[in-house]
């Protein structure tokens, strides 16, 4: 199959962003393909692995120990006397990926404890100049994995908590750069990305950016690297790949490359001699089956160890990779180069999508797909290639029996077709001739202005339609010379037309509600929190004096005549998550200064509950929030082409923001609507 048909075909799915990593070159759609990979934090504080003055440090992860436990810069950096590296082999740590049947290596080049295992001319508190090592082992590292094939990926920490110019420092570890430390990180970043030939993977982490050091960093990356793709830690949704927050799977799914970085303990991502390993078995079945349920969501695999103080692998961390690897090895084709099914759970497709795996794990012996239009030439368990049999029911799944048991975790069948396979949407088609955010499927990213200031966005809006009339697209003023993509092409929002809409009466219940919304902005479930009363909902300017990396959480009950949308203006400061009678309506984040979002609340007649989340993701004068009812607003209507379809029996409509930097950043097209003409 040509790139240019298979790029249509992923589109046609719905699956636009594997079209962009593959038409933008090889070296992009081997990283998306490459699943699963080493992560190694190695340093300094692998030296002192979690202990200080003979006693476990259990606050925090063990390579954060300077801050968490010793406290002393002086005491942390005397370590740097001790640290030889006898025992880092970096072609025997390639090895052991390989083995293990990984794709690629990312390794710590400078932790926050600013400690570089590069050789570098803007510090001597590097592995060469600094240590009894003499040693640069990133340099060690890239030349290993070049001689292997695999790929090679560089960790960055933003924060340094030895440069002086980087002050002030915090509990969060997502502290602004200032702009001499911007500079610094900026010559360390040229110096990885020029001395150690190709690098797949720059693997930025925590620190606040603004956006423009983001965009800074990131157009630098791709000028000296124009293949290396660019994690979504950078901030500001600069990124190519999204991460998600430490050892975290998402649970939607996400139409943009993302990625979970997982530590074999939640604790701790460098060494600690203290920690309670357990079972080899269990843990290699606990992570096996991670990446599985990442890579079936669309995402890669991260997986760190921890090598000690003298550089040598954990024999038990080497052991359970080396069990995952030996599982992985039969059922990789269903793993490697494979997209997510979208429709399925626990399921891949080959990239042209004439194959379909199903993850079955062991114990089970039947399994059934989704409703399906085409069946199966042949069904084979993978590794043996034994035919498994299978019936097909009236709604077209295929339902598969006798399974065979293997010593494996996971098994995978394969189901072969002689061309894409599509499901059978009967029941994913909305009725009525308007398409509505509350109908369509939504498209998600995670959207990221740093560790803490992440969430999920949506980016846009998905519906399958039986293959008919044309259409048109109505909206508010606030989407008017919006650019947007519509089935994969650019167009922008002008009305030919122009309607005056005076908005229903609502009345709010009660007094609005408020509690306070500590953790990761992201993380919201309105109905968790206890309210007090506050303020008038609508006339109120809302303060509160919320900490940085905090937020704060409202309730308002609202009552109306009829099914409506309420037009409301929210103006923040910070990031904003809208929710309203337990659906996710929209969300932002506006770093400097304040935001607004004009939403139509899509209100059914009687009580209604409405739900938003403030967060302060760096303004030291805390959250605002004001929502503005409005009494007469604009609905604009623009006739879109026919719009085509490869597929005999439906068509896709998929509305979004364009797949351009920043990637994940919120679409904000709740207010738009398709209508059928």
């Amino acid at each position: 199959m040509s790139s240019k048909t298979l790029t249509m075909s992923i589109r046609k799915t719905g699956l636009a962003v594997v079209a962009l990593l593959l038409s933008a070159g090889s070296a992009l759609a081997s990283w998306y393909g490459d699943k699963y990979s080493l992560f190694i934090h190695y340093g300094l504080y692998s030296i002192p692995a979690g202990v200080f003055e003979g006693e476990p440090v259990r606050k925090g992860y063990s390579e954060q120990i300077l801050t968490f436990g010793i406290g002393f810069s002086d005491w942390y950096e005397a370590y740097a006397r001790e640290f030889t590296a006898e025992h880092f082999d970096a072609k025997a740590i390639v090895a052991l990926a390989k083995a293990s049947d990984m794709r690629s290596v990312v390794m710590t080049s400078k932790h926050h404890d600013g400690f570089c295992l590069f050789r570098t001319k803007t510090t001597d508190y590097n592995a060469y100049d600094g240590t009894p090592a003499k040693r640069d082992l990133i340099g060690e590292l890239a030349e290993a994995c070049h001689e292997a094939g695999m790929g090679f990926g560089i960790y960055f920490s933003l924060i340094d908590w030895h440069y002086p110019y980087a002050v002030p420092f915090s509990s969060h570890n997502a502290d602004p750069v200032t702009p001499p430390h911007h500079e610094y990180n900026k010559a360390q970043v040229r110096e990885l990305l020029t001395n150690y030939g190709r690098v797949d993977e720059l693997w930025f982490d925590m620190g606040s950016l603004t956006s423009e050091q983001s965009a800074e960093l990131y157009g630098m990356v791709h000028e000296l690297q124009p293949d290396c793709m660019v994690s979504g830690r950078l901030g500001n949704d600069y990124a190519d790949f999204a991460v998600m927050p430490d050892n975290a799977l998402p649970d939607y799914r996400m139409d943009m490359p993302w990625q979970t970085a997982a530590s074999m303990f939640p604790e701790t991502w460098g060494y600690r001699s203290w920690q309670e390993r357990g079972s080899v078995e269990a843990k290699a079945r606990e992570k096996l089956t991670d990446l599985i349920k990442v890579v079936t969501q669309g995402g890669k695999y991260l997986l760190n160890i921890g090598p000690r103080g003298d550089g040598s692998v954990v024999p038990w961390e080497a052991e359970v990779l080396r069990r995952i690897g030996a599982w992985l090895e039969p059922i990789s084709e269903g793993v490697y180069d494979t997209r997510p099914a979208g429709f399925e759970h626990y399921t891949t497709l080959s990239m042209d999508g004439t194959k379909m795996y199903l993850f079955v794990p062991e114990k089970e012996s039947e399994v059934s797909t989704a409703p399906l239009r085409l069946a199966p030439l042949r069904v084979e368990l993978l590794g043996t290639e034994e035919p498994i049999p299978y019936s097909r029911d009236r709604e077209g799944r295929v339902v598969l029996k006798d399974i065979p048991q293997t010593v494996t975790p996971w098994r995978v069948v394969r189901l072969t077709f002689d061309r894409e396979v599509l499901p059978n949407r009967t029941g994913d088609v909305p009725s009525g001739r308007i398409l509505t955010p509350q109908n369509a499927e939504k498209i998600y990213a995670h959207s990221s202005a740093d560790y803490y200031g992440s969430y999920r966005s949506i980016v846009g809006y998905r519906w399958w339609r039986p293959r008919d009339a044309t259409w048109s697209l109505t909206f508010t003023d606030s989407e008017v010379g919006r650019a947007v993509s519509l089935n994969g092409e650019e167009l922008l929002l002008q009305p030919t037309s122009t309607t005056e809409v005076t908005a229903d009466p609502v009345r709010p219940i009660g007094s609005l509600k408020y509690a306070p919304a500590r953790g990761l902005f992201g993380r919201f479930e309105p109905e968790q929190y206890t309210y007090v009363s506050s303020q008038n909902v609508w006339t109120d300017e809302l303060c509160r004096d919320t900490p940085q990396k905090s937020g704060v959480a409202y309730e308002q009950v609202l009552d109306s005549p009829r099914e409506t949308r309420l037009p409301v203006r929210f103006t923040y400061r910070g990031g904003i998550l809208v929710y309203l009678n337990g659906e996710y309506i929209d969300g932002d984040l506006k770093r400097e200064g304040k935001g607004e979002l004009t939403l139509l609340l899509p209100l059914r007649k009687g009580r209604n509950t409405l739900h938003v989340k403030c967060y302060n993701i760096s303004d030291k004068e805390g959250t605002e929030l004001q929502m503005t009812p409005i009494d007469r607003y604009r609905m604009h209507r623009m006739p879109i082409l026919p719009i085509m379809s490869t597929d005999a029996c439906y068509m896709l409509l998929e509305l979004k923001r364009p797949l351009k930097t920043p990637l994940a950043s919120a679409a904000h097209l709740s207010n738009v609507r398709i209508i059928q003409d």
